[in-house]
């Protein structure tokens, strides 16, 4: 469901009418680049939401036209650079390793692009393929699917270079930059 600005503005007003908020609360919300219109993050920052969650999959274009998720680097690219315009203090990006048509060079390039971003928090998800339960998933060509060998490959190669670029690796299938509130969590205990 997309919400238009002023939803969005009484969604707010009516969970802090409900419920308190501390100054330093966390509020995330996970986005579509596809459906991001260019109000929709200067509207959340308005509400106080600081933490956002980019669903990125992978940016091979074989891959995102054999799942049926066409969003080119530049769109993804452009909703991290505004996430940052306006001041969100963490960005998330979603991977899937195990996709069809996916393979170890073309989810290292995935990679190279996602770390340029540098989003301070990753989250590298294993492909569940459970078309009884998901109906989109019936469109994927079985045979197109990575074998489990080389899922394994994919997940060792991104953890490997994860780590490189300095992620830490937080438990989970999560990653973080050394400096993000999840890993000092993670140091602390806490």
């Amino acid at each position: 469901t997309f919400f238009s600005s002023d939803e969005l503005r009484q969604l707010m007003a009516m969970l802090r009418k409900h419920f308190s908020f501390t100054d330093d609360a966390e509020l995330g919300v996970e986005i579509d680049p596809r459906t991001l219109k260019p109000e929709t993050l200067a509207v959340l920052a308005e509400l106080g939401f600081n933490r956002n969650s980019f669903g990125v999959q992978d940016f091979d274009p074989a891959v995102q036209q054999a799942v049926n998720r066409i969003q080119p680097y530049e769109m993804v690219e452009a909703a991290v650079i505004q996430s940052r315009q306006k001041h969100f203090q963490s960005i998330n990006a979603d991977l899937i390793y195990g996709l069809p048509k996916q393979n170890k060079a073309s989810f290292s390039r995935t990679l190279d692009h996602l770390i340029a971003l540098a989003p301070d928090r990753i989250a590298l998800y294993n492909y569940a393929h459970l078309p009884s339960r998901f109906k989109a998933q019936r469109q994927i060509i079985e045979a197109d699917l990575p074998s489990a060998e080389d899922r394994l490959q994919i997940f060792m190669m991104a953890t490997r270079r994860l780590l490189d670029a300095g992620y830490i690796y937080i438990g989970l299938d999560h990653f973080a930059k050394p400096d993000d509130e999840l890993n000092k969590a993670r140091q602390d205990q806490t």
